[in-house]
């Protein structure tokens, strides 16, 4: 794999999360206001902050908005976010506004893992909100099993069914946390005056339309995505595991080869688990309207969202192993 390429998918894969909580956050939170009883309470501020090693600090600003409210998220553009260790004032991040969603981010400050860092986040009219968090150490997957299976193909579209195995060591005597995720490489092409391929030197990564566990007992919990898992290590601390699934997805057979079948091992903080866990039950379609409210379990004091550490391992499998 070049190094551009594995740059290219690193980022496609960190922006995924990141835009995925914002969406989720702007969304949920503004659900939560009817079950606390505060109609008039203050706006607060919403960090979200998915941050992980050797990697810029990024962090979203926005504020609550009342359940009534149909208006996009107002981000928050006049804030001043500082990052310390300790007591120590690392850096006071930059705003970025020039594409998309403005967010703050670090220009020296690139995280470790087993470091432990706190933002404060203020801004006018505003409370002050902090957090504290560190990036856990990375667990590998040791391997994957893919086996594809072409069950339909049209004149442009293909269709494909799948059984997965991942398996990993969880380490001894520490409570682990994980979130698994799936993702398919696509890769554009065109063909000449002689009808060769072309390949386009562009990888997009595309979720599976489905993937569901093979045995329901096995201890993983389906995202609200309905493409990734978050998992604790409570029923198997300390031993090797592997993990049964199968799914499918498509494509335009006409614009796109599939390239490698990419997994994600995320080694993710207790605070990052019981902040996705709960927004997963909140948006479950079984909890009715009338059913008990399932409140958002954020670290985020004095305001709403989440900053969180994590590591990655990533490994994949050729549609052809």
């Amino acid at each position: 794999m070049t190094g551009e390429r594995q740059k290219y998918r690193d980022t496609m894969l960190r922006n995924y999360f990141l835009l995925l909580s914002i969406l989720s956050t702007i969304g949920l939170f503004s659900c939560e206001e009817p079950l606390e009883l505060e109609v008039n309470e203050d706006a607060r501020l919403v960090v979200i902050s998915h941050f992980t090693q050797e990697k810029d600090l990024q962090v979203y600003v926005s504020k609550t908005k009342s359940v009534q409210d149909t208006k996009d998220a107002e981000f928050v553009t006049n804030a001043t976010v500082m990052v310390f260790t300790g007591n120590e004032l690392v850096e006071i991040l930059e705003l970025v506004s020039d594409s998309g969603q403005p967010f703050y981010k670090s220009k020296n400050l690139a995280p470790i893992i087993g470091e432990t860092y706190t933002i404060i986040v203020s801004a006018p009219g505003f409370t002050s909100v902090t957090a504290t968090s560190s990036i856990p150490a990375t667990v590998p997957i040791q391997s994957v099993d893919f086996s594809p299976v072409f069950k339909g193909r049209g004149t442009n579209d293909l269709s494909i069914n799948f059984k997965i195995a991942v398996t990993f060591s969880d380490p001894v005597e520490i409570r682990n946390f994980y979130h698994l995720v799936f993702y398919q490489e696509l890769q554009s092409y065109s063909l000449d005056s002689n009808g060769d391929t072309i390949l386009s030197p562009n990888v997009t990564l595309v979720r599976p339309q489905r993937i569901d566990l093979d045995n329901a007992s096995q201890p993983l919990v389906k995202h609200f995505d309905n493409g990734s898992f978050l998992i604790k290590d409570e029923s198997f601390n300390g031993s090797k595991v592997t993990f049964y699934l199968n799914g499918d997805y498509s494509l335009n057979a006409s614009q796109y080869i599939p390239g490698n079948f990419l997994v994600e091992l995320r080694s993710v903080s207790e605070a990052y688990y019981n902040y996705h866990l709960s927004i997963t039950r909140q948006s479950n379609p079984k909890n009715g309207p009338l059913s008990e409210g399932v409140y958002v379990d954020d670290n985020i004091e004095n305001g709403e969202g989440i900053f969180a550490g994590y590591s990655t391992s990533v490994n994949s499998s050729d549609l052809g192993d």
